[in-house]
């Protein structure tokens, strides 16, 4: 009967799963625990020029302007896109801007969102700020099974892509969306200043074959969507993207900060110098990007200690081995 081998090499190769979790779950959970009771923490860091970008357009916009927000994700991805979603319904919101929400990649999105919309506007109530209001501020243009035809359709002509939509009105049932002041006299896409696209999803390649050149486009996607999004920011047929957590830190940081503005922590751009782009200032606290960032980092920190662990153990049971 063979011996077990009780070398150092062995034992660290062969820590028990149960600890492995363990200390998994420590290193998640604490920083996030933490970064609640503390009212966040504060990473440094550098906003990447796609983020940036994103900022700035969307601080160019004219408050009581609408902007078409697509949101293609669900609680499954809530972790980076849900962040995604409330830093641009925060901005949005802050600057006086109207949105029209629909979805093209899934049914339970439109319902998601709304949900999402109801948390802000709660958190906006509860800091003594007015309460953005369906029908006025926001529309629900619902779920569309196509994309690529609802995309077709909305590149032609905006009336046409969203005729027959109607919304809840104040006091007065399902109304005509473009009825509302949030569609009111718009016909055209051209009439919009932007199109913001919150996916997880291949709604993004559908929408660049659609609209690329039509009309400004701001993507937010996934970390694991981010090289391939890359690629249409770096051929400019997008003004800005958002990438996973890193990118919603970046526009949390942004918001906390602006652009070339005053101080220690303002956020120096080359590309946007002499315009000072002013930071949000709603009040409405820690974002999912500062709450979550801090245990991305410990997370991914003890994957690396755990791949150093793995290749000691390794080294030593062959050298071990050899004599």
């Amino acid at each position: 009967m063979a011996t077990p081998d009780s070398s150092i090499g062995a034992k660290l190769q062969s820590l028990p799963r149960t600890l492995l979790y363990l200390i998994l779950l420590l290193a998640t959970s604490l920083p996030l625990i933490y970064g609640e009771l503390a009212g966040g923490v504060s990473v440094p860091n550098q906003p990447l020029g796609a983020a940036v970008d994103f900022y700035a357009a969307l601080m160019k916009i004219p408050p009581g302007k609408t902007v078409l927000l697509e949101t293609d994700w669900t609680n499954s991805t809530r972790g980076e896109n849900g962040g995604e979603f409330d830093a641009i319904l925060r901005i949005l919101m802050a600057r006086g801007i109207k949105f029209a929400v629909f979805s093209t990649a899934d049914p339970q999105a439109p319902q998601v969102a709304m949900d999402d919309i109801a948390t802000i506007n709660a958190l906006r109530v509860q800091k003594g700020q007015k309460a953005y209001v369906r029908w006025t501020d926001w529309v629900n243009l619902g779920y569309f099974p196509n994309s690529e035809g609802t995309l077709n359709a909305l590149a032609g002509n905006l009336a046409t892509a969203f005729n027959g939509k109607k919304d809840v009105k104040p006091g007065g049932g399902l109304v005509d969306v473009f009825e509302s002041p949030v569609l009111k006299g718009y016909t055209k896409l051209t009439d919009i200043p932007a199109v913001i696209l919150v996916t997880a999803s291949a709604t993004s390649t559908v929408m660049i074959e659609r609209l690329s050149g039509k009309v400004p486009l701001d993507f937010m996607v996934t970390g694991v969507m981010g090289p391939e999004t890359q690629v249409y920011y770096s051929s400019k047929q997008l003004e800005g993207l958002v990438i996973g957590l890193k990118g919603v830190y970046d526009l949390e940081t942004l918001m906390k900060q602006g652009l070339n503005g005053q101080g220690p922590d303002a956020v120096p751009s080359q590309k946007y110098a002499g315009l000072d782009v002013p930071p949000v200032n709603d009040n409405l606290g820690t974002g999912k990007g500062s709450a979550y960032y801090p245990t991305l980092h410990f997370a991914l920190a003890l994957l690396i200690l755990a791949v150093i662990v793995g290749n000691v153990g390794m080294l030593l049971t062959r050298k071990r081995t050899a004599q």
